[in-house]
């Protein structure tokens, strides 16, 4: 697998730590971190991550804001919502949105590792879409 750019957005810091730990032994990376809706958008802005873990209930900004607000930001990258608190409403409101997938803390790391793998996936099958696009529209 490319080296993939992920961002890590829960306000539990010792849960992120733990879900970067593990991601840098599963996949060699090393994900961004952020514990606020809003620094999660200051960091999409200033970077072009290709996935985007992020919770649902955060103080400030909430997890379906904050995936709205990423998605005006770049629709390319891929959000997988990982909550704890989550319901049906939130998971239809989450597809609305343009997420990924949603999987529930519960099921963990087991459950989470494969939606970000495809989520990844995903994101390098519309870079390349949109780079064969620009390409014919030249030629």
């Amino acid at each position: 697998m490319n080296k993939m750019k992920l961002l890590i957005v829960d306000d539990e810091k010792d849960l992120c730590r733990i879900l970067a730990d593990r991601l840098h032994i599963l996949y060699g990376i090393n994900p961004d971190v952020a514990h606020t809706g809003d620094d999660a958008l200051e960091m999409v802005k200033k970077r072009a991550y290709d996935v985007v873990v992020l919770d649902i209930e955060m103080p400030g900004i909430d997890g379906i804001e904050t995936l709205k607000r990423i998605k005006e930001i770049n629709k390319k990258i891929q959000v997988v919502l990982f909550t704890g608190h989550g319901s049906d409403e939130t998971r239809r409101m989450g597809e609305v949105l343009g997420a990924f997938s949603y999987v529930d803390k519960i099921d963990g790391l087991p459950k989470l590792a494969p939606m970000i793998e495809g989520a990844f996936r995903l994101r390098k099958v519309l870079e390349d879409t949109y780079a064969d696009a620009a390409l014919n529209e030249y030629n």
